[in-house]
């Protein structure tokens, strides 16, 4: 496993940034989505 994700952040008023993030534990990308979402924030992950 390489933990590169393609990520798509969305705002609440529909805006999205694209990114690539390399995460590599799933214990830290449980981390980061949480916080994310906590800041109000929607991702939609692909693989890379």
């Amino acid at each position: 496993m390489d933990g590169v994700y393609g990520l798509t952040l969305m705002s609440p008023d529909g805006r999205e940034q694209r990114t690539l993030a390399w995460l590599p534990t799933d214990e830290v990308r449980q981390d980061f989505y949480e916080k994310a979402r906590k800041s109000g924030l929607k991702i939609v992950e692909k693989r890379k």
